[in-house]
């Protein structure tokens, strides 16, 4: 590759930077090569990958891949250093990684170094012709499609920063069974295929790209954004033996209390173990996130430890002050406090509700204002049920309804909700959720239950958010359209496999919801609207 200075006001002050062009090496080796650059900083490494899984330095394989698949087919899974979620690899990719100093960037914090970052990507992408948009936090998008992205992580004094681009069209079947929850961005108005969602240089252009060209424009226009003075370099060389990039989970107790938050910088996990006394003996912090320093989740979940459960926000929060330089990336420390909250909640909810642990940790606990899960309960007045699982052969699986003819769950779950006079809905696709909300909120109605996956739920948490009403969600299990990667016919309403409702844990909360004072009525009328509906078969 052909390195020009760069010509910008920032060249007086430009540091040399060492360009290296490898390709064709493992998964593990390019990951490992990206972070060996962080000693040679600032260096600028450009690199594609097999079909592979790299996950972000934060978050758990276990919820972003699918493990099984991957070991079956002998597709590398590794962790890379910069956070952020998983990215599924392959050679429709040209990928980089750029290693800087605080000479390059000063006091940026990471939303900023990724705007840069991002910027030049736009920039590079003109001189391509192809007319791009930075999109907050990392996504490169074009006409609404993704093309390219980037992730950062601040190691020491040194920051690393990770991107690719779409060169051809990817192997979105490949991608999909790769993934366990897919990554890329889904718009409000409608979900588009995984293929839709993406967009590669070649489609844009409407010619072969030329590798060496585009290395060029996006080296130049780094070093215009980051004053650097580009240098070509020979190869990256790794110490035998680096395990930095091992993608393994640390095993944790069956009986750890877990929660997870939604937020705008991606989702974020804890998992609590505490002993009888409600102490606790071990913490973890995941996510899909960007912050820094990049040890914060190990230095929090080392705080609580030996705290009582109803300690542990006041020991994050000294925990928070007593690290200098704190930068989180689209979330705060009321997310982080929030998850404490739901987390250390699953003892009270076990006991409270009858569950086990295992049990407590399946219920999505929506609380826009902070309700625990009993006044939530105590408060509910509508039941929104998932048509997914209802039999494939129902007359009602695509419809709003049931005649509680005792042959699938659903019934169940109308049944539990008639007897309190409770209002039920069959969601039947996406839209019909966000309409349902909608009128709820216009209804005032005060709190719902419902069930829905862990995956829906963070998918198309801004319906929820919107709604602003406190919901107890129960998961569900079974052949949900996550699993089957079908979430757009489930988006649209034509999903045919069965998803199964935790009866035994609908059964065990709904206990506490309270019969409405025209409970009685509303079931009288129920049984006379459905004396004459036929069999569902």
């Amino acid at each position: 590759m052909t390195a020009t200075a760069p010509q910008s006001s920032l060249q007086s002050a430009s540091m040399p930077c060492s360009v290296y062009a490898e390709e064709w090496l493992s998964a593990r080796e390019n990951v490992a090569r990206d972070a060996r650059l962080l000693e040679i900083a600032p260096a600028l490494r450009f690199c594609r990958y097999p079909v592979s899984a790299v996950l972000g330095a934060h978050e758990l394989a276990s919820i972003a891949v699918r493990g099984d698949y991957c070991r079956e087919k002998g597709i590398e899974v590794v962790r890379r250093p910069t956070g952020g979620g998983a990215l599924y690899m392959d050679p429709s990719q040209l990928c980089w990684a750029l290693a800087l100093s605080e000479d390059c960037t000063g006091h940026l914090e990471l939303a900023e170094i990724l705007e840069r970052h991002g910027r030049a990507m736009v920039s590079a992408l003109r001189d391509l012709g192809v007319a791009a948009r930075f999109v907050y936090p990392n996504d490169i998008e074009v006409q609404g499609r993704k093309i390219g992205n980037g992730f950062a992580g601040r190691l020491g004094d040194r920051i690393l920063v990770q991107g690719s681009l779409l060169i051809t069209p990817p192997d979105a079947e490949a991608m999909l069974k790769i993934l366990r929850v897919p990554t890329e961005k889904l718009s409000h108005e409608g979900v588009l295929s995984a293929r839709q969602r993406l967009v590669s240089v070649e489609e844009m252009t409407g010619f072969a790209p030329d590798l060496a060209r585009i290395r060029e424009v996006l080296s130049q226009a780094f070093a215009d954004a980051f004053a650097l003075r580009l240098t070509p370099a020979a190869v990256v060389e790794v110490p035998e033996g680096d395990s930095s990039t091992d993608p393994s989970d640390e095993v944790r107790s069956a009986d750890a209390m877990k929660a997870f938050v939604k937020t705008e910088g991606g989702a974020i996990y804890l998992a609590i173990e505490s002993d009888p006394q409600g102490r606790v003996t071990q913490a973890r912090f995941s996510g899909a996130v960007q912050f820094a320093p990049s040890n914060l989740f190990v230095r929090l979940g080392t705080s609580l430890r030996g705290c009582l459960l109803q300690d542990c926000g006041k020991a994050l929060s000294r925990a928070i002050e007593n690290i200098p330089e704190v930068d989180l990336l689209g979330f705060g420390v009321g997310d982080l406090q929030r998850l404490i909250t739901l987390a250390t909640a699953r003892r009270e909810q076990g006991v409270r509700f009858g569950l086990d642990r295992e049990q407590a940790n399946t219920l999505i606990v929506h609380n826009p204002h902070g309700e625990d899960a009993t006044d939530i309960l105590e408060r509910a007045t509508v039941m929104l049920v998932p048509y997914c699982a209802k039999l494939a052969d129902c007359k009602f699986r695509f419809r709003d309804g049931c005649s509680e003819c005792g042959m699938c769950e659903v019934g169940d779950a109308y049944a539990m909700a008639r007897e309190r006079g409770m209002r039920v809905v069959s969601i039947t696709n996406f839209e019909h959720l966000q309409e349902t909300l909608e009128g709820m909120r216009a209804d005032d109605v005060p709190a719902y239950v419902g069930m829905c996956c862990e995956s829906f739920y963070l998918k198309r948490h801004y319906a929820f958010e919107a709604a602003g009403i406190p919901a107890l969600l129960t998961d569900i299990t079974g052949t949900t359209c996550y699993e089957l990667r079908e979430e757009d016919l489930a988006y649209a309403g034509r999903f045919r496999a069965e998803a199964h409702l935790k009866l035994d844990v609908v059964e065990k909360v709904m206990r506490f919801v309270p019969r409405l004072p025209d409970a009685d009525s509303a079931v009288v009328t129920h049984a006379n609207s459905m004396a004459h509906t036929a069999c569902p078969k």
